[in-house]
Order: C-alpha cells, then sequence, then structure tokens
C-alpha cells in the first residue's frame, strides 16, 4: 500500500504554480515519509510533461484531484437535469485526459451537489448513468477513478453522502469499475462509525484518506469538513485515534483492495509548519508500517 499526502490541501498555491509544485515533489521524494502525493493541477502547455517526469524519476505514484474544481465549479454528474449531468460527465473526460497527461494513477471525482427536494430513487438514476458512462465509457483500462463521497447533510452537501446510499449504487452498478475513496472525516461529520462503514463498503473501497473533522460543536471554528489536524479541541479524532482504526482495519483484513492511503490536512497559515506537522502524525500513525 502507498502513503500519501494531500499536497493541494497543504500548498493550494501549487495548483497553479509548477516551480513551486515540482519544488514539492523533490521534497516528498527526499523526506521518505511518502512515496504518494495526491493534488489537482492546472498548468501551461509543456508543464503538466514536466510533472510526469518528476514523478517517474521520483518513483513517486499520484492521484489526481478532479473532485476539487468538480467544487468549485459546481459540477455535477448526480443532477436532475439531464443536459447538465451530460455536461459534467463531458468534464470528466476532459479531466481524464488530464490525469493521463500527468502519469497519475487514480483520479478522483464527487458526486455533486445535494438534491434541494430529496428524491432517492430519481438520484439513484442519475448517479448509476454517470457511473455507466465515467466508469465504462472514460474509465476503460487507463488510470483508476474513485467516488469521494460526502456528508450530504451538512458542509458541503454533496448528493452522494450516506453509507447506505453508497452500498446500493454500487450494488446496482457494481461500481462500472469505478472504486470508492472512503474518507474517515466524512463519515465521523455523517454520525457513523467508521469501521462497520467501512465493512460495508469494503468490496470497492480502493483509496483511503485518513482526515479528522469537528463534529460535535458548532462553535468551533473548526466544525464542517475542514479537515484540521488529529488531537485538536472538539476533534473527532486524535492520532491514537486513527492509528487504532487503521490497525483494526488492517487486522481485519479490511484493506487488501486498498493500494493507496493518504493523510489529508487543510493547513492554516504556514504550510511548511503543517507539512512537517502532518508528516510527524503519519509516521505516529503508520510506525511499523513499511513504505512500499
Amino acid at each position: 500500500m502507498k502513503k500519501g499526502i494531500c499536497l493541494t490541501a497543504v500548498y493550494p498555491q501549487a495548483m497553479y504554480d509548477s516551480g513551486l509544485l515540482k519544488e514539492l515533489l523533490e521534497k516528498t521524494a527526499v523526506q521518505g515519509v511518502f512515496n504518494c502525493v495526491e493534488f489537482y493541477f492546472e498548468g501551461k502547455a509543456g508543464e503538466e510533461e514536466e510533472i510526469r517526469k518528476l514523478l517517474e524519476k521520483r518513483n513517486l505514484c499520484s492521484v489526481f484531484l478532479a473532485g476539487f474544481p468538480m467544487k468549485r465549479d459546481g459540477v455535477d454528474i448526480t443532477s436532475p437535469d439531464e443536459r447538465v449531468r451530460r455536461k459534467s460527465v463531458e468534464f470528466c473526460r476532459r479531466m481524464y485526459e488530464r490525469c493521463q497527461g500527468l502519469g497519475a494513477g487514480k483520479m478522483l471525482i464527487v458526486s455533486g451537489p445535494a438534491w434541494k427536494e430529496k428524491d432517492g430513487r430519481a438520484l439513484m438514476g442519475q448517479a448509476c448513468k454517470s457511473f455507466e458512462e465515467i466508469g465504462t465509457g472514460i474509465g476503460g483500462n487507463g488510470p483508476e477513478i474513485t467516488l469521494e463521497f460526502f456528508n450530504d447533510e451538512g458542509e458541503p452537501e454533496l448528493a452522494v453522502g450516506k453509507v447506505p446510499f453508497v452500498r446500493k449504487l454500487y450494488e446496482q452498478t457494481q461500481g462500472c469499475g469505478i472504486g470508492i475513496t472512503f474518507d474517515t472525516s466524512h463519515v465521523a461529520q455523517m454520525g457513523a462509525d467508521v469501521e462497520t462503514s467501512f465493512a460495508g463498503l469494503a468490496p470497492w473501497i480502493r483509496h483511503l484518506h485518513l482526515a479528522n473533522s469537528v463534529s460535535a460543536n458548532r462553535n468551533n471554528p473548526l466544525f464542517g469538513d475542514k479537515h484540521p489536524l488529529f488531537g485538536v479541541r472538539d476533534g473527532d479524532f486524535t492520532v491514537a485515534d486513527i492509528r487504532k482504526h487503521f490497525c483494526a482495519l488492517k487486522e481485519q483484513n479490511m484493506l487488501h483492495n486498498v493500494d493507496i492511503c493518504s493523510l489529508e490536512v487543510i493547513s492554516r497559515g504556514d504550510n511548511d509548519w503543517y507539512y512537517d506537522r502532518i508528516s510527524e502524525q503519519a509516521a505516529e500513525i503508520w510506525k511499523g508500517e513499511r513504505i512500499l
């Protein structure tokens, strides 16, 4: 299993600065805590090729975070408006071409905004159509596509959220070649148990985000989907908590389909300080684990 860091969450400016992104790739490769990087990048002609070559040279695997522009731009593969849904699928196709250009091994996508009027059956129908068109029509034999599910009744309120709905979607479609990105903080935000939820989706989980959140105290400025460091006040997980969950999943043989596990923390201020703290927490969480 590859061990990763979500660079875009720590250094958002690297999404548009190829020089900074390349510095960060070098830094990560030399440091030796992580051997996978997750990022989104919008660059000029030729810059993607430079990044791809550096990833290959440094033997870093990578995940292309297409979910970022999808959330930013309101791309909606589950839209009740068929025109919007088709346009969103086409957006995924363009992102997939960029993912291939960067040489990334996975591309992460998201569903789209939660419906204002709840209609689970209609939502499932739209999701199934997009899964068929994206997984079978776009994914093919290239980089794997995974869907990250989010809280559907709280920030950021995306359509595909609760675990029973996600399981039903994958049972009906068998994923169409699309895996699941399981984020511990999203499960906590929905009030669900990490290990029970993981077990329910395990056949399709290919990608794991270890992340923290603040769910109990609405007055805490970190309440919601803000991905703080582990161990913050009112947080859902300490370093010890998340290590316990990771080890339990491993001991129960539920990680055999997961080839990338990454820490996702959003920086707030000194990005380099956050990078160092994330690295320290990762080393503690994965203590005794080999970097493969």
